[in-house]
């Protein structure tokens, strides 16, 4: 069976847990926490595909379609750049503002349930396809200006990196992900391992903030999948857990 957690799962997982630590609450230590994943995925030869930084906070102003729909208007006039779109899904209202560069897309989402919860929420998403360690700083800055324009709080802040091994040699995926955890100075919280994927939850002092399992603290998630034998290995790690499919 593949892993796969959605944006959305991974927000219930993390209600699960206790929160320790404000996850980059500024632009240097968000820039530490990605630019460190990065940095050692680089060194491990991993051939950087996609980084994602995601944060979301509840929307306590919008109680109803009403006031949902203020909110919407206000989002949209203060980020005008945005290509908007507001619609309905059943029981789930949406405001959607997109906008693409030549290396970085991102996502304003507003969403209010209908529902006995009438809960609101606001979500950035920001990714970045191709991007080299150098032009990190561009990608950071583009998410810490909106970050801060978005959210009334500080809410954590999801870091996320794509990559890709070319295997000459047949390898085996517990191997590799032993690798990586000695890279990231980590020690393995639980895993699963199966033949042609692998995934560990792990606990690095690279950084301080971790999530409190039921077994103990946590702030790395590694996913490893094998697309065929002695082909490419894509790796997905995320901090504090992936937020992407994978």
């Amino acid at each position: 069976m593949f892993g796969k957690i959605s944006v959305f799962l991974a927000i219930f997982i993390t209600g699960l847990f206790v929160y320790h630590g404000s996850y980059v609450s500024n632009a240097q230590n968000n820039e530490t926490t990605i630019e460190k994943i990065v940095h050692t995925l680089n060194k491990q030869h991993v051939s950087l595909t996609e980084v994602s930084l995601y944060a979301r906070e509840e929307v306590k102003a919008v109680t109803d379609q009403k006031t949902f729909y203020s909110q919407a208007k206000s989002i949209k006039s203060n980020f005008r750049g945005f290509k908007w779109e507001v619609k309905r899904e059943r029981d789930l209202w949406k405001a959607i503002g997109t906008r693409k560069s030549e290396d970085v897309n991102e996502v304003i989402l507003l969403t209010y349930a209908i529902d006995e919860h009438s809960n609101a929420y606001i979500s950035y998403h920001v990714t970045g396809q191709g991007l080299k360690e150098k032009n990190m700083t561009h990608f950071q800055n583009v998410f810490q200006t909106n970050y801060e324009k978005i959210f009334l709080s500080e809410p954590i802040i999801f870091s996320c990196a794509t990559g890709e091994i070319n295997d000459k040699m047949e390898s085996v995926l517990s191997v590799e992900i032993q690798d990586l955890l000695r890279a990231f100075n980590a020690k393995p919280v639980e895993s699963l391992v199966e033949e042609s994927f692998t995934s560990v939850s792990a606990y690095t002092g690279l950084w301080k903030e971790a999530l409190q399992t039921k077994k103990q603290e946590m702030n790395l998630q590694i996913a490893l999948r094998k697309t065929r034998m002695g082909g490419q290995t894509t790796i997905v790690v995320g901090t504090p857990i992936i937020t992407s499919e994978y």
